[in-house]
């Protein structure tokens, strides 16, 4: 899959000027912008995409998706939302009323753009969510942490395909206010640190709209995306808010902006309640940033959410909103009123002609590199969907998506009794509905992120899986893990837990931090813990084994974990990144909760031999052909009957139903009823 066809990029070029011309027909002609005075009251509106995750094609069923069809069936036949087309054309009507009222637009992401489609297949020669962002005239975006998930020098391979050869590719502005490199030559940053020698990649960003106001802007990466960017190194950010205050304060101070506008990937949890998230601890320790602009935790904000005087914002996730902020700005007071809408992109909004050509023809790109190697393209159907339980896993618990995916790493291991799978719910990013078709996209998006590190094999997108050994205690311990994340989603426990005065309060200030994406699936074994009252401990011989051909995990689970037995677990090689990480380490280490990866030869697993723990799916070759996660899933989907798989590759009500989750030796994790 090196290549993605030359040809998408031919007929992109013939329609990249039109693209452009599209969008700037509907801004005001540039006379020169009038210099502003104390007092004077300017608008200008502010549109916000984030966290859209290569969903060119939206989300949601891709048989059913119809952008050009011209009929509103978003209640009925066609229920995805989002998609490159309706964004567009959302933007554009936008664009076209503000310039009637002569009132500039600024449109900006707040990263994550990339990683969780068939999409990523572009990423090595024109990558789509660059293309439509040039397209559709961003005036800047910042980066995520999923933009690292191929390393700095991955990003900066896809930058250099997003530039083009003649480097007039994608040409919008990438505002990283915090991130820093080594500034050592021969790291895996060089790359990164060319771009920004070059400007691509710029510190702030000062822009004077046409009717004078001068914005700055930030670009943040928090510390939360941080830590989900285990594959940035050395690549780093800067936290510190006393730094942020100073980038904040040279814009306004020394560049004279009347506004700051920060695009932060950083994140605001529960927007609707009780707002908190690093955005909330942003807006409180730094002042002078006017907006922020937020992604990262996927949460649309309904109404704005004031902090210490900053409004926040964010669109959600997957392009299913574009965020408008209506802004007032009196200079020398700053903003002084501010109205947000929210736009549903469903199929209510008709695809722009020439948007939807274009991924149509990013399909056709996609399809001539996967037929000829897996006999299907984007849109075939592998497999149908038979439960409404198998919805992308969002809470700290066992779900039947999670169930599923974890069962399809085990399956790589057929037969082998103790045979563990692991996969967290961070990496599960979508989900089937009653009854649907299930295409190649479709299943694809289920676990579509990640790249190897391995520089000879990233012509194919997607973690590789990993095989290594767990002992017995360590088996344990991360099914205790597992319950601490259901701890931490349990409000009324962890309010207990906070008080100073409880006896395990100490406990609380490990698991805070503990999010649902945590949450570890785990096909092969069965647990049990106490719940609240037992403080969500793993009751002492719970942890049980499934028969090693029992794929579906039905039961009975009827061996105990041995202590000193090593047991064989399939997990992807982020999972292996993020254990590893000082962090999750420390966190271990204050759990005392120690999990020690051994490879075949029962040394420690270690970035150095990492490599060599990694499932092979032609031994008969020379070297490692790397298994990728969607290729497990894909596996399992359409393994036949007979084999373990599932009857007309319906996936099953019985197995996965939240009956089998919630009954008998189907359920995988329990939790101990106590008697009064």
């Amino acid at each position: 899959m090196k290549k993605t066809c030359v040809m998408i990029f031919s007929v992109l070029v013939m329609f990249s000027l039109g693209g452009c011309n599209d969008s700037d027909d509907s801004k005001p002609v540039d006379t020169g912008p009038p210099v502003l005075s104390q007092g004077d009251v300017v608008s200008f509106t502010l549109l916000q995409t984030t966290d859209v995750h290569h969903r060119a094609s939206g989300t949601g069923s891709s048989l059913t998706y119809s952008p050009e069809d011209g009929i509103d069936s978003s209640g009925g036949a066609d229920k995805t939302q989002g998609g490159y087309a309706r964004l567009t054309t959302q933007i554009k009507q936008i664009r076209t009323a503000d310039a009637a009222n002569h009132i500039p637009t600024v449109l900006v992401d707040s990263g994550d753009f990339i990683m969780g489609t068939v999409y990523d297949m572009t990423l090595g020669t024109s990558p789509a969510a660059f293309y439509f962002m040039e397209f559709m005239d961003y005036d800047a975006v910042t980066l995520g942490n999923h933009e690292f998930d191929y390393g700095p020098a991955g990003l900066a391979m896809i930058l250099k395909n997003a530039r083009g050869a003649d480097g007039k590719g994608f040409t919008v502005p990438i505002v990283a206010s915090n991130m820093k490199t080594d500034g050592v030559a021969g790291t895996a940053d060089d790359g990164i640190e060319a771009f920004a020698a070059a400007g691509m990649i710029v510190p702030t960003l000062v822009k004077t709209l046409d009717n004078g106001l001068k914005i700055g802007i930030m670009g943040l990466l928090g510390k939360n995306a941080e830590n989900d960017a285990p594959l940035a190194t050395p690549v780093t950010f800067d936290h510190d808010y006393a730094d942020i205050q100073q980038t904040v304060d040279h814009l306004k101070n020394d560049l004279g902006v009347h506004i700051v506008i920060a695009l932060s990937h950083s994140g605001i949890t529960d927007p609707a309640g009780t707002p908190g998230g690093d955005d909330i601890l942003l807006a409180r320790n730094v002042t002078g940033i006017d907006i922020i602009a937020s992604g990262h935790e996927h949460e649309m904000t309904p109404e704005i959410v004031m902090e210490s005087g900053t409004r926040i914002i964010c669109a959600g996730h997957y392009g299913m909103n574009l965020a408008q902020l209506d802004v007032t700005v009196e200079v020398g007071s700053g903003v002084t009123n501010a109205v947000i809408t929210n736009h549903p992109v469903n199929d209510a909004t008709p695809g722009d002609p020439s948007m939807n050509f274009i991924v149509d023809m990013f399909n056709a790109g996609i399809d001539e590199v996967l037929k000829p190697q897996l006999g299907i393209g984007i849109n075939d159907v592998v497999a149908g969907s038979g439960s409404a339980n198998l919805g992308i896993p969002e809470i700290a618990d066992e779900s039947g998506m999670g169930d599923l995916v974890a069962d399809s790493l085990r399956y790589l291991l057929r037969g082998t009794n103790g045979a563990i799978g692991i996969v967290a719910n961070g990496v599960v990013r979508d989900g089937f509905d009653l009854g649907q078709k299930v295409t190649f996209a479709d299943m694809y998006s289920v676990l579509p992120l990640g790249m190897t590190v391995d520089s000879t094999q990233q012509n194919v997108p997607g973690y590789p899986l990993m095989q290594v050994n767990l002992t017995g205690a360590h088996v344990q311990n991360m099914c205790q893990l597992a319950a601490y994340v259901i701890a931490a989603a349990d409000d009324a426990f962890m309010a207990q837990l906070a008080s100073p005065s409880h006896p395990y309060h100490a406990l609380y200030f490990a698991l805070v931090n503990l999010k649902s994406s945590y949450y570890l699936n785990l096909s092969g074994l069965r647990y049990t813990h106490a719940g609240a009252s037992g403080m969500y401990q793993v009751v002492p011989g719970s942890v049980m084994l499934y028969n090693g051909v029992d794929f579906k995990c039905a039961g009975p689970a009827a061996v105990p974990v041995d202590d000193n037995a090593l047991y064989p677990c399939v997990m992807d090689i982020y999972m292996y990144f993020v254990m590893q990480s000082a962090d999750l380490q420390a966190l271990l280490a204050a759990l005392h909760l120690p999990v020690t990866p051994l490879n075949n030869s029962g040394q420690p697993v270690t970035p150095a031999n990492m490599l060599d723990s990694r499932l092979d799916r032609d031994p008969s070759a020379n070297g490692i052909q790397e298994v990728k996660e969607w290729m497990a899933f894909l596996t399992f989907l359409t393994a036949p009957p007979e084999q373990g798989g599932f009857v007309d590759h319906i996936i099953p009500e019985a197995d996965y139903g939240q009956a089998a989750l919630a009954a008998g030796d189907a359920s995988r994790v329990n939790e101990m009823s106590l008697t009064p």
